[in-house]
């Protein structure tokens, strides 16, 4: 679940960001790498019961949770649809791209910083948003003011209220993490770096230098939201 939801054309399968949260951040798609897929998941009359923040970010889906009834930041997510969508052979799709001379250039540039590959992506049509209450062990409609404006990602200062009629987006991303950095042949692994399925490219054999680069676990919900600063027990 993503803190601020983007727009739909703002993030595809396959991409590195180096923000995953904020699609205006440096990026790059590959146009020489084809992307196999799996079949969608598509859910139709999608609903789920999530937390948001005091900025109205969206937290945690707390479906099939235990509720307490002082829980407060309640919504209740409709949609006509929810899609999932997800690349077959993520590894293979990311030894591929490591290979391409552009992706290289593009890691190069951005060694030493941490990157995220782009693995799943969910969509909801037609979302609305309502405000929700625990009552006697039950979800209920809170009984005034239960619309929500929630912020979503097009650009940096751009916001939009789920009440317009153009509210699709994407509601949740799998990404995975990406290290990558130039150095000798010998130079020796971190710590950090033990988990992480490692290729090695070389780029100046006369100066010893080669790209590394490394392809780690998905992100978990927690660490997508801690790149928001948000802090939750959820």
């Amino acid at each position: 679940l993503l803190p601020t939801p983007l727009a739909s054309n703002t993030v595809t399968l396959g991409q590195l960001l180096s923000d995953p949260l904020d699609p205006s951040s440096e990026s790059f798609i590959s146009t020489s790498i084809r992307q196999v897929l799996r079949e969608p998941s598509i859910q139709s009359r999608y609903k789920d019961l999530v937390s948001h923040d005091d900025e109205g970010r969206l937290v945690s889906s707390l479906s099939g949770r235990p509720l307490s009834p002082s829980q407060e930041n309640l919504l209740v997510i409709q949609a006509d649809e929810m899609k999932y969508c997800s690349l077959k052979h993520p590894s293979a799709s990311f030894d591929a791209l490591s290979n391409d001379p552009a992706a290289q250039s593009w890691f190069r540039q951005m060694q030493n910083r941490p990157l995220y590959y782009v693995v799943g992506v969910q969509q909801l049509k037609n979302p609305t948003f309502k405000r929700a209450v625990i009552r006697e062990g039950s979800v209920a409609e809170a009984s005034s003011d239960s619309k929500i404006r929630i912020p979503m990602h097009v650009r940096r200062d751009s916001a939009m209220d789920f009440d317009a009629p153009t509210n699709d987006g994407v509601y949740g991303l799998e990404v995975r993490k990406v290290k990558c950095r130039v150095g000798s042949r010998t130079e020796p692994h971190s710590l950090d770096d033990i988990g992480l399925s490692w290729s090695y490219h070389m780029l100046d054999a006369e100066q010893d230098l080669q790209l590394s680069i490394g392809l780690g676990y998905a992100l978990s919900a927690a660490e997508l939201r801690g790149l928001a600063g948000i802090v939750s027990d959820d």
